[in-house]
């Protein structure tokens, strides 16, 4: 059978038949391993074949989950950007864990992108709200909004230990967030599933095989879905919280990567024709979106540690603010949990409050 085409609508009916069939395949060698196991005989290797097994059925429902719009609802209608003189939307993103693979930790390991895009002349409303919001509880505004120490009072949101005070701040910062507009885009991957059942498999090809470059590739794909859909025209800018020189052009190399090679579900030109072609980098410093950024990828973090059950500090408000067009299914949600084939009920669950 010949393999699908990049974006081909028919490729996740065929992966949803190759799933049929692998777990079907799972079934036989599981009574093959209870027939050995009855007649004293070793099973090691039919234990390694229902792991296989496991895996790739776990990969092709993942795939069978896929985006089926077709590609050219991306177009723009120009070549040049640039030339439109469009109103920017900036796009902020900041990270959560580690992306490289931790294989010697024991237990789950996760990794997470939060972004925020918000109008600039919000943008600028919101370094105002935060100055207001930081001279109230430390009589400054030198300070920057920093996970994990706000939500777990640390460091300057200690106050002394007063239980009231931290209480006042957590609600401050919850109305701050709450009264100021943007739209929040994450991705939350599950490196064992990941690295497990698609880095060691190799099963997808159109995938990347480094955590951060999948969790931006998957990012950008839905920023594209807003700025190609939304009635008021704008092309992006985006920025990363800078990490270091080698780090930051790292980042700027998978970026720039998107213009070139587009990826399985957005062409190149798509990329081209909405995003200012390149990003830009800033550390955490003052009052500045790149906070809300900050806050956003944590409760994303904290919210995959808890398999998509849990409710963190600021969850609720975060989760209203979230991208969503029609019903939030193939890939018009801002949020995207990866592998998901099989938390996906919770995971649509809290779509529904969002995308309501």
């Amino acid at each position: 059978m010949a393999h699908s085409s990049p974006g081909d609508p028919h490729g996740r009916r065929i992966a949803r038949r190759r799933a049929a069939t692998l777990a079907e395949a799972a079934r036989v060698a599981h009574a093959l391993m209870v027939l050995l196991k009855r007649a004293d005989l070793k099973s090691d290797a039919c234990d390694d074949l229902l792991t296989l097994l496991s895996r790739q059925e776990s990969a092709e429902l993942q795939r069978s989950h896929g985006r089926i719009e077709p590609r050219k609802r991306f177009k723009a209608g120009f070549s040049q950007p640039l030339l439109q003189k469009l109103p920017r939307s900036l796009l902020f993103i900041d990270e959560g864990g580690k992306s490289n693979p931790e294989p010697r930790l024991p237990g789950p390991r996760y990794f997470s992108v939060g972004a925020v895009a918000i109008g600039v002349r919000d943008a600028q409303k919101y370094v105002r709200a935060a100055d207001a919001v930081k001279m109230r509880f430390f009589g400054k505004k030198d300070i920057t909004f920093h996970e994990p120490g706000i939500r777990f009072h640390e460091g300057p949101y200690y106050f002394s230990g007063s239980t009231e005070r931290q209480a006042e701040f957590d609600e401050a910062l919850k109305a701050l967030i709450e009264d100021t507009p943007f739209l929040v885009f994450g991705v939350g991957v599950r490196k064992n599933g990941f690295e497990q059942d698609f880095v060691d498999t190799g099963i997808d090809p159109y995938l990347p095989t480094d955590a951060y470059a999948l969790a931006i590739t998957m990012l950008m794909e839905r920023y594209l879905d807003y700025l190609s859909t939304s009635r008021a025209k704008r092309i992006g800018r985006v920025t990363f919280e800078s990490q270091g020189p080698l780090e930051d052009a790292t980042h700027q190399l998978e970026f720039a990567r998107l213009f070139i090679e587009g990826s399985q579900w957005v062409p190149d030109s798509a990329f081209r024709a909405w995003l200012e072609t390149g990003c830009r980098f800033t550390p955490k410093q003052g009052s500045d979106p790149m906070e809300l950024a900050d806050i956003v990828s944590r409760e994303i973090y904290e919210w995959l540690v808890t398999d998509c059950l849990g409710t963190p500090l600021y969850w609720d408000v975060v989760s209203q603010k979230i991208y969503c067009r029609g019903n939030g299914q193939m890939g018009k949600s801002g949020l995207k949990v990866f592998p998901d084939s099989d938390i996906r009920d919770r995971i649509e669950v809290h779509r529904a409050l969002y995308c309501a």
